[in-house]
């Protein structure tokens, strides 16, 4: 049998595993986006937003007009959503050791530009060496194009990686793809998990 291979990068997602939205915050209003969450269809118009296909205009007369909305009201719920996010403490720190440890670090995210925009103040995006942004790159997870995209612009193998990433849909399309993959729970809980199949925590080291 042969002996797998090193791993050398992680690659993470973003909504979901480093940030995430504060729906505590939120104190309702924002059932519009549901789909968001777990690993259910998205609607065409937000599949396009991810793409940088549909402009927010679009999207936000879509949202008006799918839940009886003013264009004021959708495009202020469309706001609050992008608000809430906040990085997780514990992907951060995780970050911060893979960062420490020599890992190369990447990002592979379904994301609409304008959100990217918001997203990149954040401080831990400084770890990264790479990423991939669907709405800049026009291609969106599960595509295997996205993937291989990837590999180009960064020189990262699949067999030498780590994805992670919270949608089965996505891990499933990265470990047919040759990659190593961790669907993730943001909790401590989905960085042991991480730092398990890495090698830096044995199960009876777990929190």
């Amino acid at each position: 049998m042969a002996q797998e291979e090193k791993i050398r990068n992680v690659v993470f997602d973003l909504g979901g595993v480093v940030i995430g939205r504060g729906y505590d915050r939120a104190g309702g209003g924002l059932d519009e986006f549901g789909f968001l969450q777990g690993d259910r269809p998205f609607p065409d118009y937000w599949r396009r937003y991810d793409l940088g296909t549909a402009s927010r205009a679009e999207v936000v007369r879509a949202v008006a007009d799918e839940h009886g909305l003013s264009l004021e009201q959708a495009a202020a719920r469309l706001d609050r959503l992008m608000a809430l996010f906040d990085p997780f403490d514990e992907t951060v720190e995780l970050i911060g050791e893979l960062d420490e440890a020599g890992y190369g670090l990447y990002v592979l995210s379904n994301m609409p530009e304008e959100f990217m925009t918001y997203v990149e103040r954040l401080d831990v995006l400084r770890h990264f060496d790479g990423l991939v942004i669907s709405s800049r790159v026009h291609l969106a997870k599960p595509d295997p194009r996205i993937f291989a995209l990837l590999g180009e612009r960064y020189g990262v193998v699949p067999g030498q990686t780590l994805f992670v990433d919270d949608k089965p849909s996505n891990t499933e399309a990265a470990a047919r793809l040759g990659f190593r993959t961790c669907t993730f729970r943001p909790d401590g809980a989905g960085c042991d998990a991480v730092r398990r199949q890495l090698g830096l925590v044995s199960g009876e080291e777990e929190r």
